[in-house]
C-alpha cells in the first residue's frame, strides 16, 4: 500500500511541535551575506519506509534469495505458508469514496458513466430476474442513476433498470468460460477488465460499480505495485513475494466495507489494481506474464495458496519503493506499533539496479526556511535526531545570530512537512542525509 493511503489513514495520530529555543525570535543586524540563499537537501529512498522495500527486495532476488526468505527478512515472525482463501473478492473500481477521505483526489466519477464491451459476448443481468439483454460485438452502454433511485443501463436505445444490475462477457467464469474472450472498460476509471464481472448499485446517486473475480487468480494477476519486467532480470522471486503480501492483504480486508458492497478499493487506499492492463502488459503480453506467473507460482486452487501470514493470520502488509539503507518501525511512521514491521537493514534497497532514488536533491528557499521554522534568517539546517531507520525526527534552523528553532515529529509527518517547504511542494523520502546552504 502506497504512502498517500497511509498518511490520509493515519494522520490524525501523527503528533509534531515547534520549538524556539532561547524564547522568541529577534530581528537581527545581520548581512545577506551572512545567511545563504537557498539550501539543498539530500537524502535517499522514496515512500514511507514500513515493510518492505520493493527494490531491495528486487536486489534479493538477484543474489539468490527465494520470495519466502524475502518476506521473512522484511515482516519479523512472517511465514507464508499454503492455507484456505476466501474464494471471490470485489473490488469497487468506480464510485464514491467508502473510507471517508475529503480529499477530491478519492471517489470517481458522477451520476453517468460509459461501460464498453469489447471482443466478444455481453449480457444485462438483474438479479432474482435474469438476463435482460444480450449481444455480440462492440457494445457501449450507458449507465447511470436515475431520478428515483434506479441503476439505468442503456444499450441499443433500449434501458433496463432495477436496484441492482449485472454485466457479464464471454471467456469469464460467470459466462461462456469457453467463448471468446472480451474485455470492459469504464469511462472514469483506471482498469481495463477481462475476468469477472460489473456489479452496479446506486451509492449517493452514482453507480457503485464493483468487479467480482477470483482472489487468488484474477484479482492478483491486475495488481500493478510492482514492475513485472523484474521478472526478466533476476526478480522473479521479488515478484512471488509481492504477490503474497498483496493476497495476505486482501484476505485480510475480507470482511468489506457495507457502503460500497465491496471488500477493496482499487487504487493505493488499499492496492493499486488494473485488471487487465497489468496482466497483459508489454508487447504480447511478455511482461504481464512474468507477473502472472509469479502468482501462479504459489497458488494451487481457487481457495488454496501462499500467502503471508504472522502468527497464524494473514496481515496488512505495507511496502514501498526504495529506503535509505533501512526500513522503519510501523511506530516511527504513523502511530500503531505492529510486530511484524520493526526496523530491519536494507542495503540492497540502494543498490538494486535501476533506482533513481538512491540519492535525491530538493532545494528550499530562504524565505521557506524562514516559514519552516518561524526565524527571521536562517544560516544553517542540520538533523539533529532521527529514528531507527535514519529517517528524520528533528530539523533545526539557526539564525545568524546563533538562536535556534526545531522541527520534530513521525517520519511521514516530516517527509511532509518539509516537503512542503521546498521548491517542488514535495519530497521523496524522510531520509536526509545532508542540507547545505548557497
Amino acid at each position: 500500500m502506497s504512502y498517500q493511503a497511509v498518511r490520509r489513514l493515519a494522520a490524525a495520530a501523527l503528533t509534531g511541535f515547534l520549538v524556539l529555543a532561547g524564547g522568541a525570535a529577534t530581528t537581527t543586524s545581520a548581512s545577506a551575506a551572512s545567511y545563504p540563499d537557498e539550501f539543498t537537501v539530500t537524502g535517499s529512498g522514496y515512500g514511507h519506509g514500513v515493510g518492505m522495500s520493493q527494490f531491495g527486495a528486487y536486489q534479493l532476488s538477484r543474489e539468490g534469495a527465494g520470495g519466502i526468505k524475502i518476506l521473512k527478512h522484511y515482516y519479523t515472525g512472517a511465514r507464508a505458508p499454503y492455507t484456505t482463501t476466501p474464494k471471490r473478492i470485489r473490488v469497487q473500481v468506480y464510485g464514491p469514496d467508502p473510507y471517508g477521505y475529503s480529499s477530491s483526489s478519492w471517489g470517481d466519477g458522477g451520476r453517468t458513466t460509459w461501460v464498453t464491451i469489447t471482443g466478444g459476448d455481453w449480457r444485462i443481468r438483474k438479479p432474482g430476474v435474469g438476463t435482460k439483454a444480450k449481444g455480440s460485438g462492440p457494445v457501449t452502454m450507458k449507465v447511470r442513476i436515475g431520478n428515483k433511485g434506479a441503476v439505468r443501463v442503456k444499450v441499443d436505445g433500449r434501458v433496463y433498470k432495477g436496484d441492482m444490475m449485472r454485466i457479464q462477457w464471454s471467456g469469464t467464469s460467470y459466462w461462456r468460460t469457453r467463448g471468446d474472450q472480451a474485455v470492459a472498460t469504464i469511462d472514469g476509471a483506471h482498469g481495463a477488465y477481462r475476468h469477472g464481472r460489473l456489479t452496479i448499485v446506486n451509492r449517493e446517486m452514482t453507480p457503485n460499480i464493483t468487479h467480482d473475480v477470483l482472489l487468488n487468480t484474477e484479482y492478483l494477476y491486475g495488481i500493478a505495485e510492482m514492475p513485472s519486467s523484474w521478472g526478466f532480470s533476476g526478480g522473479k522471486y521479488a515478484l512471488r513475494a509481492q504477490a503474497m503480501t498483496a493476497r495476505s492483504y486482501a484476505m485480510a480486508k475480507h470482511d468489506g466495507k457495507p457502503d460500497c458492497r465491496c471488500h477493496l478499493v482499487d487504487d493505493v487506499r488499499d492496492q493499486h489494481y488494473t485488471g487487465w492492463l497489468k496482466e497483459s502488459e508489454g508487447s504480447d503480453g511478455r511482461y504481464g506474464a512474468q507477473w502472472v506467473a509469479a502468482v501462479d507460482k504459489n497458488t494451487r486452487g481457487a481457495r488454496e495458496a501462499r500467502a503471508l501470514q504472522v502468527g497464524g493470520e494473514p496481515v496488512i502488509a505495507h511496502f514501498f519503493s526504495s529506503s535509505g539503507g533501512r526500513t522503519a518501525n510501523s511506530e516511527d511512521v504513523w502511530s500503531s506499533a505492529l510486530s511484524y514491521e520493526r526496523s530491519v537493514d536494507d542495503p540492497d534497497s540502494l543498490r538494486a539496479p535501476g533506482n533513481s532514488y538512491a540519492s535525491w536533491t530538493r532545494t528550499i528557499t530562504q524565505q521557506a526556511a524562514r516559514d519552516l521554522f518561524d526565524l527571521n534568517n536562517v544560516a544553517s539546517i542540520e538533523v539533529t535526531r532521527t529514528w531507527s531507520s535514519g529517517q528524520v525526527r528533528t530539523l533545526q534552523g539557526t539564525q545568524p545570530n546563533g538562536r535556534t528553532a526545531t522541527i520534530s515529529g513521525k517520519a511521514d509527518q516530516m517527509r511532509h512537512w518539509i516537503g512542503r517547504a521546498t521548491e517542488r511542494g514535495s519530497m521523496p523520502a524522510a531520509w536526509i542525509t545532508d542540507v547545505q546552504g548557497s
